[in-house]
């Protein structure tokens, strides 16, 4: 979008045009689209209504991060969390609207990068976040995801008690004697310190709520940047859930053989029953016959 000549150009009705389009595209992932002029003041947001729209057309954003760090650096802003004016905490992506931005009319030396025109801006809300990534796992697998930002605070967890927590400050830390061993909680404490490095993902085993889980963490990095991390804790349910299959396949096999012993015995009794029922007739007929003959 940044790209755009009706953005370049503050070709308003194109300009809501495209920005409406690319919020349909994302669909739920992204909670809305918003353009900023070259003085922070909002031109247009992504499916709004009117009413809504008179009321925040002009309002001013410049103080913020995601329009700042564009303007004086001419680079793309991935955010931490931020609390929007609206109390809902959101992660934000914005870039630079800069004139002939386009890397054919850059000059040969990347001295030039074109004039500064605004900021497009993506809002993403933290829960929404943490529910599309949670459709991703396996439902047969009972798993929880955190996500943490470059800062080390916890956006979002499947415990919302953790959420907003720094995973290296005190509070959190003593949340983390519960896990059980001093090991365990080194264990755990290094990897989220490694994952802070923005390091290649890794996963450890620790044994905590008297079980032993595997946590696996992997870096986002969005050009070159490290943005976010992703953590997935799986509990070693398996061998639990295939004695629970095993149990009930017994239980079933044990149903089956009374049930087939039942109808045998069944069948066998009908069977003689209807034996003694065609001897009697057959020789009540003999009888009746040769009293006939007679």
């Amino acid at each position: 979008m940044a790209d755009s000549p009706a953005l370049q150009n503050n070709e308003i009705r194109r300009a809501q045009t495209i920005i409406d389009f690319r919020k349909n595209y994302t669909g739920d992932l992204t909670d809305f689209y918003m353009w900023l002029d070259k003085d922070g003041k909002i031109v247009w947001i992504s499916n709004i209504n009117s009413t809504a729209y008179q009321r925040y057309k002009g309002f001013d954003l410049s103080y913020r991060p995601y329009f700042t760090v564009p303007k004086n650096i001419n680079t793309a802003y991935y955010s931490s969390i931020i609390e929007s004016n609206d109390k809902i905490p959101r992660l934000y992506i914005s870039y630079p609207i800069l004139s002939k931005q386009g890397s054919e009319y850059r000059d040969t030396n990347l001295t030039k990068t074109g004039t500064f025109k605004g900021v497009v801006v993506a809002a993403i809300r933290n829960d929404i976040l943490g529910n599309v990534l949670k459709n991703q796992l396996f439902p047969e697998f009972v798993s929880s995801i955190v996500i943490i930002d470059k800062n080390s605070i916890i956006l979002y967890s499947s415990n919302n008690s953790y959420t907003g927590k720094n995973v290296v400050g005190d509070e959190f830390q003593s949340s983390l004697s519960t896990l059980g061993s001093p090991k365990s909680r080194n264990l755990l404490d290094d990897l989220f310190r490694a994952s802070l490095q923005g390091n290649t993902g890794s996963s450890i085993d620790i044994f905590a709520q008297k079980r032993m889980n595997t946590i696996a963490y992997q870096p986002v990095i969005v050009g070159g940047n490290h943005f976010l991390t992703l953590f997935i804790n799986v509990p070693h349910n398996f061998a639990s859930d295939v004695g629970a299959a095993i149990n009930a396949q017994k239980n079933f096999s044990i149903h089956i053989v009374i049930i087939i012993g039942s109808l045998a015995i069944g069948i066998a009794y009908l069977v003689l029953t209807w034996n003694r029922r065609l001897k009697t007739i057959v020789n009540t007929r003999t009888v009746e016959v040769k009293k006939a003959n007679k």
